[in-house]
């Protein structure tokens, strides 16, 4: 599987400002003891970072697959023990729709964590490869014809519910766009650090780079 030079290029970036963004605002809020959110701003991180080193050519080896899918299923499994366990107490989880801080509902890192999972499960040669990944840049290894058919129907599955949750953010953008505002007047901090962290926390942003993220995640798993 080959993705073209412009866009490898293009997601690296946007998966590395999607990191960029969810440390910034991870910083930024470090002292509201906010745990729970911390950690998915944290997984967003170590997932995008994750996808930055699949895309490109010369790091798609860094991360053995096996440990990239068992680390994520792992934080997978974290997660769904947090949903369950919030279920159980009677807790409201509100929608997994339209929320900043780096998507921080469960279900959703869940989902976004068994792709990971499943990305990382598709470059794991087959038996019968000569050897090296499958990766997302071409390398040799298993084949399209090699991979289980469970697994790419799993990715395919996993890549429509990241394009669903992609179009809704979207449509939370357009409509709430008379609120969500990056850049506001008003009072306050006019300092260039200020206007970094206003940027940084503004829904807006926090959304869009939700949508972008999410695409092409999605992107990379129908690719295989």
């Amino acid at each position: 599987m080959t993705i073209p030079a412009p866009l490898t290029g293009l997601l690296a970036a946007v998966f590395a400002a999607a990191a960029a963004l969810c440390v910034a605002s991870l910083w930024r809020r470090r002292a509201r003891h906010e745990r729970a959110a911390a950690a998915a701003e944290a997984n967003h991180v170590v997932m995008s970072v994750g996808m930055v080193l699949m895309v490109l050519p010369a790091t798609t080896d860094v991360v053995p697959p096996v440990a990239g899918a068992a680390a994520f299923a792992g934080a997978g499994l974290a997660w769904g023990v947090r949903l369950v366990a919030l279920r159980a107490r009677g807790r409201a989880l509100g929608s997994p729709i339209g929320a900043d801080r780096c998507a921080a509902h469960p279900t959703h890192l869940l989902l976004s964590n068994a792709a990971m999972v499943v990305m990382y499960a598709l470059m794991v040669p087959s038996s019968g490869a000569a050897g090296g990944h499958a990766g997302h840049a071409g390398h040799g290894g298993a084949t399209a014809g090699a991979t289980p058919l469970a697994l790419q129907a799993v990715g395919v599955a996993l890549a429509l519910y990241l394009l669903v949750h992609t179009a809704l953010t979207v449509a939370v953008l357009v409509r709430s766009s008379s609120v969500l505002v990056v850049a506001g007047g008003g009072g306050g901090p006019a300092g260039p650090m200020a206007r970094v962290g206003r940027v940084v926390d503004a829904p807006a942003v926090q959304l869009g780079c939700q949508a972008v993220t999410g695409a092409g995640m999605a992107l990379m798993l129908l690719l295989h």
